[in-house]
């Protein structure tokens, strides 16, 4: 690049690093942000600077930064146009670098927070089966018999796999299909290389926690498998700790 251009991109990183700033303060109001990230892109569009292999580094680290901010409210769905963008250019690095553990976390976490909002609706609106199963079973003395029980179950569970044939449930999955495998070849990729964390494998097991929470019971044990072993991997890692949620 020219020496004009380098000197954009160096304006563009104090940018950037404004925004890190600003998420790691908890900023309630991110609008500026937000226009400074749009900005950033701008002048990212009119250089070289995303296919150039040996900038890796600077690259991963400004396209991390961009999606934590368009993402800073998961929930109603993110900033898309800087997502999209994030997400087009964590596809870049990964043609240039197929290897890479940062570009395919950051794939797989960009589709998982896509799922946020559908996953938010199921949570909020459906019963779950499993409210049901794991409760206490009603004493039989109370003239609810074993056969009422199983009924019932029966019934949760047939109540319960019908909706996910629903809106919400397709989208979450076709949504949480690609964040698997992305987060998937972050894990294996890490593992080759000697740099496997705590953070990817949690991340990973949130992943395929949540596509089983939404499919079918034909298929969603190896998920939740799968995220066990994660979990199991991370605890084992010498200084890393789980956050509470994910040790329940």
């Amino acid at each position: 690049m020219t020496s004009n251009a380098e000197r954009r991109i160096a304006s563009v990183k104090t940018q950037v690093k404004q925004i890190y700033l600003a998420l790691q303060e908890h900023q309630s109001d991110l609008q500026s942000s937000v226009n400074t990230a749009r900005d950033v892109m701008h002048v990212i569009g009119s250089t070289t600077f995303m296919s150039r292999p040996g900038r890796v580094g600077d690259q991963v680290w400004l396209i991390e930064g961009l999606q934590r901010l368009a993402y800073h409210d998961f929930d109603t769905g993110g900033v898309r146009d800087i997502a999209d963008w994030c997400l087009r250019h964590w596809l870049r690095v990964l043609t240039n670098h197929p290897e890479n553990v940062e570009a395919h976390r950051g794939l797989g976490q960009s589709w998982l927070w896509r799922a946020q909002p559908c996953l938010a609706r199921i949570y909020g609106e459906d019963g779950s089966v499993s409210s049901v199963t794991s409760s206490d079973r009603i004493s039989l003395l109370s003239g609810y018999s074993e056969t009422d029980y199983e009924r019932d179950i029966a019934e949760a569970t047939t109540e319960a796999n019908s909706r996910l044939h629903t809106a919400d449930y397709v989208e979450a999955r076709g949504l949480l299909l690609p964040s698997t495998e992305y987060f998937a070849k972050a894990v294996q990729a890490a593992d080759t290389q000697g740099i496997l964390t705590g953070d990817i494998l949690a991340s990973a097991a949130e992943s395929y926690m949540s596509l089983g929470n939404v499919s079918y019971t034909t298929i969603n044990a190896q998920y939740f498998r799968t995220a066990l072993g994660y979990l199991k991997r991370a605890s084992e890692l010498p200084g890393y700790a789980l956050c509470s949620y994910l040790q329940r």
